[in-house]
């Protein structure tokens, strides 16, 4: 889910060549208290690249939190540009998750909240900081998701509940990667 939401963007994201310089992913990234290694990356010719970090050694394909790295080197995008881009994609999916978005100060976020279907049978947190750093000549987008599973009470009020306490996990989450001092390296 977390790929998918980046292709879309890197899609629908404006491309200007620069002279800017390549970023450089961490091989380790600290959040909420612990530490993700460099578990899965894959670059492209057109400079799109995604960087997954996992922690207690859980394979990328089975993660429980995750910590992401996206960048799209050339595409040069505003962060009120990548909120419309991120809305159009989130109102694209089916089924439509829960979200949020906003922009403060150079930064764009995305609070989002994926319930249980039928190819995914967990709920996702997912938050997303842009950044849109002239010297590292395109967009990086960190983020951080977490999976939770269904509660016991599958009842209307028994999913409610569940997505409430998923809202606060979120809103904890947010305010973690607004206050974070992870910036991107560019070299």
């Amino acid at each position: 889910m977390v790929r998918r939401i980046a292709i879309c963007l890197w899609l629908t994201a404006s491309s200007t060549a620069g002279h800017a310089q390549q970023f450089v992913p961490p091989e380790y990234v600290t959040f909420a208290g612990k530490t993700y290694q460099l578990a899965y990356k894959n670059a492209l010719p057109d400079g799109k690249a995604i960087f997954e970090y996992t922690s207690n050694n859980e394979p990328v394909e089975n993660w429980s939190s995750l910590v992401t790295i996206n960048y799209s080197k050339s595409f040069v995008i505003s962060p009120t540009k990548w909120g419309e881009a991120m809305k159009a994609s989130l109102d694209r999916r089916k089924p439509k998750p829960h979200y949020s978005l906003y922009t403060k100060e150079n930064n764009s976020y995305a609070r989002i909240i994926f319930e249980p279907d039928a190819k995914d049978p967990t709920y996702e947190s997912n938050i997303q900081k842009s950044f849109h750093i002239e010297a590292c000549g395109g967009l990086i987008v960190y983020q951080f998701a977490q999976k939770y599973p269904p509660g016991s009470d599958q009842s209307a009020e028994g999913r409610l509940s569940t997505l409430k306490t998923i809202v606060g996990a979120n809103t904890l989450a947010t305010e973690l990667i607004e206050k974070s001092d992870w910036f991107p390296a560019c070299n």
